[in-house]
């Protein structure tokens, strides 16, 4: 099916999931809010009192990327189901338009959407902690580096999960979380090998100063070419594999 490039139909698709999962949507974030709130209680009680803006981002991340990946398979539910599927793939929406706005409900949506949680959250945690303890009153804060690598790293590990939820038919979260360790892990033995290889004539196995700082240093910049190679080439690749995996269930 061949169509214009229409913004109209990719707000209407964005309208339709949000409206199907507002169940699942409204629950998820009721379960994180709970989740959330304790966590905060717990930090004011143990903690400094406070709530600075690394101890949002520290408290927040980790369900902020669980709960958004959940959030990811649970939009492709109806690809799946064999009773709904050809209701919801003969929609009348290009594949780049479904794949642009299950993008924007699953990170633009979700991430504002988590972050005004978080934050209203954390404010009532101060709120009642000032109430029976020792907690004064102050705004959370939430705009710091770490919240902003939270942020990002979500931005280029949810194409991967993406992908797998589109990709697999049973077991979609399992198999892709089975999938990309087994990628992590070969992408690391190859390094390894290959560094192995590379230098072994100078000892840098051998636990000697020079050789550990040597190691370290190349481990380092292995680090970084690997995180740009995952941000600019995996992530699109992701999407673009999720797009030609919708044509053919279109097909």
């Amino acid at each position: 099916m061949t169509m214009q490039f229409s913004l109209k139909r990719i707000i209407n698709s964005v309208y339709r999931d949000v409206t199907v999962l507002r169940g699942s949507i409204v629950t998820g974030l009721s379960i994180a809010a709970g989740i959330l709130f304790i966590a905060f209680l717990l930090n004011l009680g143990f903690g400094d009192h406070s709530i600075t803006a690394e101890d949002y981002a520290g408290t927040s991340g980790l369900l902020y990327v669980l709960f958004g990946v959940l959030f990811t398979f649970s939009i492709f539910k109806e690809v799946h189901d064999q009773k709904k599927n050809h209701l919801y793939l003969t929609l009348p929406i290009s594949p780049v338009e479904r794949v642009i706005a299950v993008w924007i409900t699953t990170y633009i949506l979700y991430t504002v959407a988590f972050t005004i949680l978080g934050v209203l959250i954390g404010q009532m945690a101060i709120i009642f902690g000032s109430l029976f303890s020792k907690v004064n009153l102050h705004f959370i804060s939430i705009f710091s580096e770490e919240y902003w690598k939270m942020i990002t790293f979500y931005l280029f590990v949810q194409p991967v999960f993406f992908y797998g939820a589109i990709r697999f038919g049973k077991n979609r979260m399992g198999k892709t979380v089975l999938s990309l360790l087994l990628v992590f892990l070969g992408i690391l033995f190859y390094n390894f090998l290959i560094y192995g290889m590379l230098n072994h004539d100078f000892d840098v196995f051998s636990g000697e100063q020079l050789a550990s700082e040597a190691f370290n240093l190349a481990k380092k910049d292995f680090s970084i070419t690997g995180r740009w190679l995952f941000m600019i080439i995996l992530g699109p690749a992701m999407f673009l594999a999720g797009y030609f995996r919708m044509i053919e269930k279109e097909v």
